[in-house]
């Protein structure tokens, strides 16, 4: 995706009016939860989301009961190919 992924998705948030819910594709996996961005929290290069959801990539929704789920993930920036700012996720299966 490039280099300053992490300044695009945060200008992102803040032009979505301070949502701060994302989905964030890897090669291997997406995440959804919510960004940290209280710098203290956060390390250079990463993105940190709390309460996050591991689910299959690219698959129409494959979030369920059983997807793993993070009090904290970090993913680093290198690592992001794509990415969207959500309001309200709802995974049914």
């Amino acid at each position: 995706m490039g280099t300053d992924v992490l300044n695009r998705i945060y200008k992102a948030v803040e032009l979505s009016g301070g949502v701060k819910e994302i989905v964030v594709f890897t090669q291997s996996f997406k995440a959804y939860g919510t960004i940290v961005k209280d710098h203290k929290d956060n390390f250079k290069d990463i993105l940190t989301l709390k309460n996050a959801t591991i689910c299959h990539h690219f698959d129409e929704c494959s979030c369920n009961i059983e997807s793993p789920k993070y009090e904290w993930l970090n993913i680093n920036e290198e690592k992001i190919i794509a990415f969207s700012i959500i309001g309200y996720m709802a995974c049914e299966n």
